[in-house]
């Protein structure tokens, strides 16, 4: 592997030891077992490499998941890998961000990412920072990118926060990528407005898919850009069944469950789904028993997430890739007839995934745009 220094960067020209089979269109999330074992995220980053899988991507906890830490160690047991963790704007200083960006994008010779997300409103009240808003997203990521273009930025007084004095030095031509994770039509608009990916949510059906796609074009049209020039990424909940009942109920039926239990509003109304429906299941006695356990998809037993499937609606399961690998590649594949151009496989760990790779390769859909291995960009 050639690694350039600093000043060897140009633009953002990505790493060439990627081989020319490489699964771009497909990415994976790191570390999705309860409890967590952070330690799994280096041989899952050494299989997915060796299946041809195109990104890892990383959801930040405030637990052992770190997301600059994270992107950190996938990058020193990788060299094809894209990476792109999931944080929030406000958790770090404006300054800290721009560095892990720009260490990560010099260390990974422009395969990384960073993608922001909203979060929970009541958590971050709770903790004592401010509601992710619109305005403060629009701020902070143009502090990030005129940082990253070698700007001082003195006297910042703006709707993501007020500071002195940001400056941060790197010696880049460039940053990486923003992205955002997103649910709602207006958070899908301002991603085709001010970004350049975006992640849309698990359990999405179909309807809900081609509706933000259509939201994300909107705001990119808005914006005077090409309307395609905004990577989408379905994430899509993959459980095939060589995983063992519990596993498939788990990543399932308990992780919708887990989804109800933390935000059901958006997730219904960008669903269309029956809110008379999902009241009655968040109601019941088995519901807020398993709740008040904790996320349901890591506290719930065995019992309780089968009779708790007997309370979700069947169709709200459709969106998940399951059955046969031939049965998840199918489903994985007609994401990009909604739109999308590239796929998380959501739940699953590499290792679980490989009969699904192998399915998938064979019969590989003809992508209508390539994208690179970085999350962020194309081809």
């Amino acid at each position: 592997m050639t690694v350039l220094g600093v000043h060897g960067m140009r633009g953002t020209s990505l790493s060439t030891n990627h081989p020319d089979d490489q699964l771009n269109e497909l990415g994976y999330y790191a570390v999705t077992r309860h409890p967590a074992d952070v330690r799994v995220v280096l041989p899952e980053a050494r299989t997915a490499e060796a299946l041809g899988l195109g990104s890892c991507h990383i959801g930040e906890r405030f637990t052992v998941k770190d997301a600059a830490v994270l992107s950190g160690a996938v990058a020193g047991c990788s060299t094809s890998l894209g990476i792109a963790p999931s944080t929030n704007y406000h958790t770090r200083h404006p300054t800290v961000t721009a560095t892990v960006g720009s260490t990560m994008h010099a260390l990974t010779e422009g395969r990384f990412a960073m993608a922001f997300g909203r979060g929970m409103a009541a958590y971050w009240q709770a903790i004592g920072l401010p509601v992710v808003t619109e305005a403060r997203l629009r701020d902070f990521f143009g502090i990030l990118r005129r940082l990253w273009a070698g700007e001082m930025i003195v006297n910042h007084e703006g709707p993501a926060g007020k500071w002195p004095l940001l400056r941060h030095v790197s010696g880049l031509a460039d940053g990486p990528p923003i992205g955002l994770v997103a649910v709602g039509p207006k958070t899908m608009e301002l991603a085709g407005e001010i970004c350049d990916f975006v992640v849309l949510h698990t359990f999405f059906s179909d309807e809900a898919t081609t509706a933000s796609v259509a939201a994300v074009r909107r705001g990119a049209e808005r914006a005077g850009k090409d309307p395609d020039s905004v990577r989408i990424w379905a994430c899509l909940a993959t459980v095939p069944d060589a995983l063992s009942e519990d596993d498939q109920l788990r990543r399932g039926v308990g992780r919708l469950a887990t989804y109800l239990q933390a935000y059901p509003d958006v997730l219904v109304k960008a669903n269309g789904w029956d809110r008379g429906a999902c009241d009655r299941i968040r109601q019941s006695e088995l519901f807020t028993d398993a709740a008040t356990a904790g996320p349901i998809d890591a506290s719930a037993s065995f019992e309780t997430l089968q009779r708790i499937a007997e309370l979700i609606p069947a169709e709200w399961l459709d969106s998940v890739a399951k059955g046969s690998p031939q049965d998840c590649a199918k489903t994985i594949a007609r994401q990009y007839d909604l739109g999308v151009h590239s796929v998380i496989m959501h739940g699953a760990s590499p290792h679980e995934l490989e009969p699904v790779v192998h399915a998938y390769r064979a019969d590989r859909p003809t992508l209508r745009r390539a994208v690179a291995a970085n999350p962020g960009r194309f081809a």
